[in-house]
């Protein structure tokens, strides 16, 4: 790889700003619906020093264990990940099938504070150096783009870090204060390097920078937000509720209704585009801003992304709040955000299917055109899925899928969840660590050492790589296993979704069906939970069928619907995944094994059979 050299010493203004594009321009894919995603906390994920510990043994998962009071404390606090680890670890997500990387935030933190997740950002115009260097992050986007795969860049423009403090009504500094609409909270003075209230900015530790950003009107200054939701009566779109103006707890909100804060902003990250060249935006937060805003700025994001050849620049929205508000932001002219995270009840929708708890149909239900999204997610390219994140928004709790999980078949069952995601409609997104079965949950947390709680997020948020916080309560040992049963299972998936067959492009595109299925000779119906649940992927006349098993403990097996006229009965479909295949069989797929269709109660029918947990992906071939 040829070295794009970048410059080391980020501006102190945004007038020193310089746009014009560093080196080679990637150009962007042509959809992002064929991408299969893969969210990472670059903090959390990799040193690229893994080959100092051993690898997690799965046989003896009790060592090395780590001290917990030790270990939660360590939780709280950045562990060690940087943006060379990531580079290193470009053929691990290559072999699992990741085509874009989602690289949480990277953005400058306060020194002083303990903000590892990336999202209090002190300095707009440089890297954290805990996370390492701007040339780093070009490196890694360069030697993602050799590999032919794509990144995308968490930003944040809400608000900034926790830069000042508020003035109490006794004239002390405070971190936060409630909120009220009117007027502005008094400020007390700048957030010095080393955590104290002053007066003036001396260094770039202290207070905000680039310099603009120095000014206290580019603040609501109206404290932290109470109500996350609007009022009965209030119009949840217009720009002055309190979720839109208030403070996210101590990260201070931006007054983006002045054309000048909004310029900035947008300046900011036309920058970064320049700098790195990557190749999206998941840009967080974006209920909190008002819908103008948004648009305004995906706008001039797009604008410049178009300008300098990148003509399918992805920004992607995390909207809390549900389909319909997402909806909102949702613009198939390309006006606001192209896509969303299918935060909250889809999620819930996919994981209750999978473990057999949920009605199958109440996430198939979803594509139907039916659900507040409608068009936008039966279309497939403006959502994606997601199973586990860093955040479990609108979940019961801060638990990953794998989480309290101790059925014989629990890395079979993680792995078809996100096979669930690679074969069914939207782009898919695998969170760090989903893909080695990581269990984290708060209720990992133990009051006894840490009497206050707090924090809960720590525990979904893992440390791959081997550092004080890893994985399981150990310490000292990484988890990049390529043998691990799901790794394994989930690239065997991947590299069917990612083949440039016809197959392929049924699974990223076709027309999707949930299928009728009939079992102990019972008429065709919709299946129900913890049943043996089939769908279709249909594209041109290329019929892809999946099938899982939504019992983890028990074999099921059932007759599938398949199309009469694609399929007549006495066609043959090849097995081209089976869940329960050798490792040497799921890394070069037997050719041999193939199901029959029949007739059966006067329709084209395929009998299909599965042990608990498992997964089986059929096409004519």
């Amino acid at each position: 790889m040829t070295q794009t050299p970048i410059e080391s010493i980020a501006p102190k203004t945004l007038s020193a700003i310089d746009l014009n594009p560093r080196g080679r321009v990637n150009p962007s894919p042509a959809t992002w619906q064929d991408q299969v995603f893969y969210f990472l906390l670059p903090d959390r994920f990799s040193d690229g020093k893994e080959g100092d510990f051993p690898l997690f043994d799965r046989d003896n998962p009790s060592h090395p264990t780590a001290d917990k009071t030790v270990w939660m404390t360590a939780g709280k606090k950045f562990v060690g990940g940087t943006l060379k680890g990531i580079e290193s670890k470009l053929d691990y997500l290559q072999n699992l099938g990741v085509t874009t990387l989602w690289v949480g935030p990277i953005w400058k933190q306060r020194q002083d504070l303990e903000t590892y997740h990336g999202y209090g950002i002190q300095n707009f115009l440089d890297i954290d150096p805990r996370f390492g260097t701007r040339q780093d992050l070009r490196d890694l986007v360069d030697a993602a783009h050799d590999r032919g795969m794509y990144v995308m860049l968490d930003i944040i423009y809400n608000h900034t870090g926790n830069n000042w403090f508020y003035r109490n009504e006794n004239g002390d500094p405070m971190t936060t204060k409630s909120y009220r609409f009117s007027p502005p909270h008094d400020i007390h003075g700048w957030r010095s390097g080393r955590g104290e209230s002053i007066p003036e900015i001396a260094d770039l530790e202290d207070g905000v920078w680039p310099e603009e950003f120095q000014n206290w009107e580019w603040y609501t200054r109206a404290g932290q937000i109470g109500r996350w939701d609007a009022n009965v009566g209030e119009d949840p779109l217009h720009p002055d509720v309190e979720f839109r103006r208030g403070d996210f707890f101590d990260l201070k909100d931006l007054n983006l209704s002045r054309d000048d804060t909004l310029a900035a902003v947008i300046r900011v990250y036309q920058y970064w585009i320049a700098l790195s060249d990557c190749d999206g935006f998941r840009i967080d937060t974006v209920k909190h801003l008002p819908w103008e805003v948004s648009r305004n700025f995906c706008g001039a994001i797009h604008e410049y992304a178009e300008s300098i050849g990148k003509e399918n620049f992805m920004l992607l929205g995390e909207v809390t709040g549900g389909a319909t508000t997402a909806k909102t932001y949702l613009e198939i002219f390309g006006l606001n955000v192209d896509a969303v995270l299918d935060i909250g009840e889809p999620t819930v929708q996919l994981a209750g299917f999978v473990k057999g708890q949920r009605d199958p149909q109440g996430f198939f239900g979803q594509f139907g055109g039916f659900d507040a999204l409608g068009s936008h997610r039966l279309a497939g390219q403006y959502h994606v899925s997601i199973l586990d994140d860093h955040d479990m928004v609108g979940r019961q709790g801060k638990h990953r899928f794998s989480a309290h999980n101790s059925i014989p078949a629990r890395y079979e069952q993680v792995a078809h969840a996100v096979g669930v995601q690679l074969t069914t409609l939207g782009i898919p997104c695998i969170y760090y660590g989903t893909e080695q079965a990581f269990d984290g949950t708060e209720d990992r947390h133990d009051f006894n050492l840490e009497p206050g709680g707090g924090f809960e997020d720590r525990y979904i948020r893992e440390a791959m790589f081997g550092g004080l916080f890893g994985a399981f309560e150990t310490e000292k040992c990484h988890f990049f296993d390529g043998c691990h049963p799901a790794y394994l299972r989930i690239a065997a998936i991947a590299r069917i979704r990612n083949g440039k067959d016809l197959t392929g492009l049924a699974l990223r595109r076709g027309r999707q069906y949930l299928r009728e299925t009939s079992f102990l000779n019972r008429p065709f119906s919709m299946p129900g939970a913890g049943e043996l649940v089939a769908w279709s992927r249909i594209f041109r006349d290329r019929e892809v069928v999946a099938a899982i098993n939504t019992n983890g403990t028990e074999n099921r097996g059932a007759y599938v619907t398949v199309d009469a006229i694609i399929h007549p009965p006495g066609s043959c479909l090849q097995v081209l995944y089976r869940g329960d295949w050798s490792d040497a069989e799921l890394q070069n797929p037997p050719t041999s094994e193939t199901v029959t269709v029949e007739e059966f109660k006067g329709r084209s029918a395929l009998r299909l059979d599965l042990p608990p947990a498992g997964m089986v992906i059929l096409a004519a071939v």
